[in-house]
């Protein structure tokens, strides 16, 4: 058994500027070839440039990969679900009234979701390592608050219990 200090909630917060700082300087990535990433942390999706979703995980390789990915399912590409969604509602696809299988099993629905999966291969991402699961919960609500990449800020992290 290790024996060190816990971490205070200063600690960890007083990490955050430096932990953003490391993530905006990163080498802006393409999902193929990806590179050498850490295991556990924090991955954010860009588009031109602009940063549009961040996403936090303990298999980065594997994470990233599967939002891309032409065989993954809304539970493995969620981000691409997400962008799949806001394009069937811009062409009058009712997403609200049914669940994820449903869509994903709609004619109509299908090929926006296949789209955006391919949308998500072409985009740009930075990483950043954190093994400290509370430094990734919190830093993953950090980066997104301080990316623009919240939902009311026309990005696609919402934090909401589903």
């Amino acid at each position: 058994m290790t024996n060190h200090k816990p971490q205070t909630w200063e600690d960890v917060v007083g990490k955050m500027p430096r932990l953003l700082q490391d993530l905006e300087s990163g080498e802006m990535r393409q999902r193929i070839p990806l590179g050498k990433v850490p295991q556990r942390g924090i991955y954010v999706f860009y588009e031109n440039d602009c940063p549009i979703y961040v996403g936090r995980t303990n298999r980065m390789r594997l994470r990233i990969l599967e939002h891309g990915r032409a065989s993954s399912t809304h539970n493995s590409a969620s981000f691409a679900f997400l962008l799949a969604v806001e394009q069937a509602e811009k062409k009058g696809i009712d997403c609200q009234n049914r669940n994820r299988n449903e869509l994903e099993q709609d004619p109509q629905f299908a090929p926006l979701f296949t789209a955006a999966k391919k949308r998500v291969r072409r985009m740009g991402i930075r990483v950043v390592a954190i093994d400290d699961a509370v430094e990734q919960t919190l830093f993953e609500v950090y980066a997104a608050m301080s990316l623009g990449t919240m939902r009311q800020q026309d990005g696609y992290n919402d934090f909401e219990n589903h």
